[in-house]
């Protein structure tokens, strides 16, 4: 008789958890075969009994397991532990809950997708923790430079994969994140906001040159205006954790913006922010400036 295994994600998610389950099974001494479609819960079953004659241990991918209706109850008896010499691995785009009784589910081996923290910089203590399970070692400012350029998590571990590989035991630094992972369009961005942080306008020339080539204005746009936030508030309210905190900077982030509530006083701050807004809402109706007249708005501030 099968032991269930149930793959419960959103499709960003499914893929990477459905491999790692093939894994499982094939490490464990498993053959698995071809995926099962348009069957019921009793013909599963049967095709389990059946292929059990030719082979001792197998495990079959069931697509779309949402299409076999709720598991029978008359089943449950059949279902063995993840020592059974058959596996049906389960996907679901979420929400297998209601498809299983308690009893099947305690039965079961379940793989869900975990919650991945909306602040950055929750997502960055998240972020170092699968590199530590993967014996990755990623320093914070790394971690910090990958969640603000990498929003999918997906994307993120599948970046954190191809970094440990290339890394092969050397710590994972910020130079490792921008040659590796920030393509052009993300290097002119990083040169623009950390060159408007220091008050340097040759790095902000640098970074308006290379983003005129292939950046969008308007995203642009907006990642400063969060960048002049973040220090506005500093600048406003004198600083402090507390107040990092309540932004969920991380401290990457946190630090840029000390370092340009350092450089600007108060109202010049708030003066560019308001020229962000402005420039920006003019772009979004047509009567915008371009890259000319954002170029010109931030040197000018400097």
């Amino acid at each position: 008789m099968p032991h269930l295994v149930i793959v419960s994600a959103a499709e960003s998610s499914q893929r990477r958890l459905l491999v790692e389950a093939v894994e499982k099974a094939r490490s464990d001494g498993y053959d698995v075969l071809g995926s099962s479609e348009e069957m019921d819960w009793n013909g599963l079953f049967a095709d389990a009994m059946t292929a059990g004659l030719f082979s001792s241990r197998s495990a079959r991918v069931i697509e779309k397991a949402e299409a076999m209706g709720k598991f029978p109850d008359s089943l449950i008896p059949s279902l063995e532990g993840c020592d059974a010499d058959y596996r049906f691995i389960l996907l679901y785009g979420g929400g297998y809950k209601k498809f299983f009784p308690k009893d099947a589910i305690a039965s079961s081996t379940v793989k869900e997708a975990e919650q991945v923290p909306f602040w950055p910089s929750q997502r960055t203590k998240w972020l170092l923790g699968r590199a530590r399970s993967l014996r990755i070692d990623l320093n914070y400012d790394a971690a910090s430079l990958m969640v603000e350029w990498v929003e999918e998590p997906e994307e993120l571990l599948s970046v954190l994969s191809t970094l440990g590989n290339f890394a092969d035991g050397e710590t994972v630094d910020c130079d490792m994140v921008e040659k590796l992972v920030l393509n052009q369009e993300a290097k002119g961005m990083l040169r623009l906001l950390d060159g408007f942080c220091a008050r340097k306008a040759g790095k902000c020339l640098q970074g308006f040159l290379e983003l005129r080539e292939t950046g969008d204005v308007i995203p642009t746009m907006a990642a400063l205006h969060k960048r002049v936030r973040f220090a506005a508030y500093l600048s406003l309210t004198g600083g402090g954790d507390s107040v990092e905190k309540a932004f969920g900077m991380t401290k990457y982030q946190a630090r840029q913006a000390r370092d340009a509530a350092g450089r600007y006083d108060p109202q010049e701050l708030k003066d560019l922010l308001a020229g962000v807004i402005s420039l920006s809402m003019a772009e979004r109706t047509g009567a915008g400036e371009g890259w000319a007249g954002f170029e010109r708005l931030v040197l000018q501030s400097m």
